[in-house]
């Protein structure tokens, strides 16, 4: 194993008490497991300016501290924030291990700079595993659903935006309430022990509701590439926070809803656009290509449960969307999304566009909800049938659903 390092450019439900999670070291936050592949894996970073960071990795807990390697400092934040991004990629990993790790900070590694991930296995392979999906997380409010989230002890966590309330395209704003967030005790045990991926919306790209006509979303979107560890944000072509990853035999699509989106406000007609034209064809080009057994297609956005902020109002795209998966035969086809902080699993009206039931998985509210919920997402590809099964889990421990679908269910006859 070798590192190597990269550029990062209302009501509420009672949570059941547990044990008090530590606070991270003083000027410290993180770190974060990001993007991990079969034989590598990204971590973030932020500590004071001057500090000397290392990392220790190891598949046996009682050797995580045998060889240190230094991160190194790679941008400091716009604006006042005080302290240094860092990232590392951990390389020479094996596919489908668990890994230990530890971060010393001035020669001292405290409990909250520990953590722990598996890798997944190689693309293609039969494989059993869990996700977990969130949005809509605040400062300030309760934080105990994400004791309940670990407790699923899933393999990894996606989140579809609302990750804080800027509410600004500033991105030295921005930094403040990522790093304020970061450093939730709770928050903070979730991101260095699940890799996490990440995919804005509103309120964590610009304004509420905000959409391409956001003064400064190119600022928005070079802070949003510092922030988070994903794979890759937009194309060289095309700008924008999308990208896509898999796990196993399943293809995860994250959508930009906000940096190409056409006003909600515009005429519903065949001009108004969800993705935009060019990050529509990236889409539909990768699901064309793919041969996962599932293909997730996940964004902030619901397809039909917002009235004034969703698909629901954007016609002509979610239909482009829905016969494209028709006429090509692309079989396999969920999505996932948040925002409107309620958590449900559903089969879209209109499924029949699709050619079998559009399941659609919504997540919303895990620290910023009347229920505190988030959605548990196992797949089995090891059977003749693949398998998807849905839970929504609610911050008094309930589950509100339990669903399967068979992969002969979601796919064209």
């Amino acid at each position: 194993m070798k590192l190597l390092f990269s550029m990062g450019c209302a009501a509420l439900f009672l949570i059941l008490p547990c044990s008090p999670l530590p606070a991270a070291p003083e000027g410290t936050a993180g770190p974060l497991v990001g993007t991990v592949t079969p034989t590598s894996a990204s971590i973030w970073f932020f500590a004071s300016p001057g500090a000397k960071c290392e990392i220790f990795a190891s598949p046996d807990a009682a050797k995580v501290f045998n060889t240190p390697l230094k991160f190194t400092p790679i941008n400091k934040p716009v604006g006042k924030v005080v302290g240094i991004l860092q990232t590392a990629t951990l390389t020479d990993l094996n596919p489908d291990t668990f890994y230990h790790y530890g971060v010393k900070v001035d020669g001292e590694t405290a409990g909250t700079l520990q953590g722990s991930f598996r890798t997944p296995p190689q693309p293609g392979t039969p494989h059993k595993f869990r996700m977990v999906l969130t949005s809509c997380m605040k400062f300030g409010q309760p934080q105990g659903s994400w004791n309940l989230l670990r407790a699923e002890k899933p393999h990894l966590h996606l989140t579809v935006g609302d990750t804080h309330y800027a509410d600004t395209t500033d991105p030295a704003e921005q930094w403040g309430h990522h790093l304020r967030y970061r450093r939730v005790p709770e928050f903070a045990a979730v991101i260095r022990n699940i890799p996490t991926y990440a995919m804005w919306d509103d309120h964590d790209y610009g304004p509420n509701d905000s959409d391409k006509t956001a003064r400064g979303k190119e600022q928005s979107l070079a802070g949003w590439k510092q922030f988070w560890s994903n794979p890759s944000a937009g194309t060289a072509a095309t700008p924008g926070a999308f990208f896509k990853f898999s796990w196993g035999e399943v293809d995860f699509f994250l959508v930009d809803g906000r940096y190409h989106r056409s006003p909600d406000k515009a005429p519903d007609d065949a001009k108004k656009r969800m993705l935009g034209d060019a990050q529509f064809n990236w889409l539909l080009e990768g699901l064309k290509a793919s041969r996962a057994k599932f293909k997730v297609i996940a964004s902030g956005s619901t397809l039909d449960h917002s009235k004034g902020d969703g698909w629901r109002i954007y016609t002509f795209s979610r239909h482009r969307l829905f016969d494209a998966v028709k006429t090509n035969r692309i079989n396999g086809v969920v999505y996932m999304s948040g925002d409107i902080h309620n958590s449900l699993v559903w089969q879209h009206p209109e499924s029949t566009r699709v050619g079998y039931p559009l399941v659609e998985v919504i997540s919303s509210g895990i620290a910023n909800s009347g229920n505190l919920s988030f959605a548990a997402v196992d797949f089995d590809t090891t059977g003749n049938d693949p398998s998807m099964r849905v839970r929504i889990i609610m911050g008094n421990r309930k589950v509100s659903t339990d669903r399967t679908w068979k992969l002969s269910e979601i796919s064209h006859k």
